[in-house]
């Protein structure tokens, strides 16, 4: 009777440090699921300071994960203290988020920094259909690269090439945004390169981290938060969630490696590009159009991912609600998903739509934005929409081509660089909510 009552206790005592074991890696597990898996910001609102804070945390709350489960199986296989289907639902439970959350994000948003694959325009018709749309720069006098929507979506980052003064230019996509961004970084002091990764998204924007210090931003606030936190002594990521006051930036001091400089971007059709620049270059995700068929297992798990990132941008693009119920009350000056060409000089913030472009005389419209005299030009022929710098405060009064030549004639026009082409009003008016909507002359 004693031996018995023992070995009751014995068991007791197993099935607890079974318990305790398995809480603690599905717990730190789910952890990393709420704060890093897209999958679970579907149903939840995560707090943007826990999701910095638990990235910067996710490599040791995994150890503690996987950790947890050895010595769970341990106690499992050495005691059989619980039924084998609670066993497997405990750990199985522990693996899937701890997948989801911490493994997951890095294989599915593989970034192209240093293999970016570029096709050049003459052959690219091959590949893609003419109506796609692309986001187009250019470095320089070099030819003009572009990003179709498509391509970029699941890499999020590609390299473009280097300015004239050799600093890094890398193109920074955000589908939930219908984003796309050039930014100019230069090295950081000590010399390593910024490069920059996808991590994941708040508030339908795309957060990216430096792989070389671990700082973490918005793409569409173009700065490290990280940096930025520690210059104004912030307690929390929330005084970093909207970009400061340019004043404010330029009193705190931050490295040069720490704002991203913008290049000036447009948005097109794939066909319109290769008619307008015959010896252009595409951007090619090498993993969506060039299966590995010799990898079956990856070419199984692209082809879902592509799906799934597809699925989710139509949902995006066709639904008044965002994908992720992340967004505060929308603004109602605009339709949600009424794409926007959103710019600024300065703190003055504007937004455009295309109609009031395109519909307007000559379809110019000249406006002044931060005390600087630009104008909004449609350009029928290509169908697309541009901000140029007015040479003076006098009205542009006929058309501006893509290349930004009056009448097609004369010397070009200056982009203006900080133009985001086409952002979903939701989220453009979400991080600028100071914005003037379709200004008039």
């Amino acid at each position: 009777m004693i031996a018995s009552s023992l070995r009751a206790s014995t068991k007791l005592s197993y099935q607890i440090a079974f318990g305790l074991t398995g809480a603690v890696s599905v717990g730190t597990s789910g952890w990393l699921f709420r704060d890093l898996a897209d999958l679970s910001q579907w149903v939840l609102k995560t707090d943007r300071h826990d999701v910095f804070e638990t990235f910067r945390l996710r490599h040791k709350i995994a150890i503690t994960s996987a950790a947890s489960a050895v010595v769970n199986s341990a106690i499992y296989f050495r005691t059989r203290c619980v039924p084998f289907p609670a066993y497997l639902a405990v750990n199985g439970t522990s693996l899937l988020l701890l997948y989801s959350g911490y493994v997951n994000p890095e294989l599915m948003m593989r970034p192209r920094n240093r293999d970016a694959v570029y096709v050049p325009s003459s052959e690219v018709l091959d590949l893609l259909k003419r109506e796609e749309t692309v986001i187009v720069t250019r470095l320089g006098s070099d030819e003009p690269r572009a990003y179709p929507d498509s391509q970029v979506l699941r890499p999020h980052v590609a390299r473009v090439g280097t300015t004239s003064d050799g600093i890094p230019v890398s193109m920074t996509y955000c589908g939930l945004t219908n984003l796309g961004i050039a930014y100019e970084i230069p090295n950081h002091e000590d010399g390593n390169e910024v490069e920059l990764v996808p991590l994941t998204q708040l508030e339908n924007n795309l957060v990216l981290m430096d792989k070389s210090t671990g700082h973490i931003g918005q793409q569409i606030n173009g700065i490290s938060e990280t940096a930025f936190l520690k210059k104004i002594g912030g307690d929390s990521y929330h005084e970093t969630s909207r970009r400061p006051p340019e004043n404010l930036l330029k009193e705190i001091k931050l490295h040069a490696s720490n704002i991203g400089q913008e290049v000036p971007t447009w948005r097109m059709t794939l066909g319109n590009f290769v008619r307008t620049y015959p010896n252009g270059d595409v951007f090619i995700n090498d993993y969506k159009e060039f299966k590995d068929l010799k990898n079956p297992v990856k070419t199984i798990y692209d082809s879902l991912m592509d799906y799934i990132f597809a699925v989710s941008v139509y949902f995006q693009a066709t639904n008044p609600k965002p994908v992720f119920p992340t967004l505060g009350t929308i603004d109602p000056r605009l339709p949600p998903k009424e794409q926007v060409w959103g710019f600024n000089v300065g703190d003055d913030y504007v937004a455009i739509n295309e109609a009031f472009v395109r519909d307007a005389p000559n379809g110019l419209r000249n406006i002044t934005v931060g005390g600087e005299p630009l104008v909004a030009a449609w350009d029928k022929d290509v169908a697309s929409l541009g901000i140029w710098r007015r040479p003076s405060s006098n009205p542009v009064k006929h058309p501006v081509d893509i290349h930004g030549r009056i009448n097609g004639k004369g010397e070009p026009l200056e982009r203006l660089n900080t133009v985001k082409n086409g952002a979903f009003w939701c989220v453009w008016a979400t991080f600028f909510p100071q914005t003037r909507v379709n200004p008039e002359s």
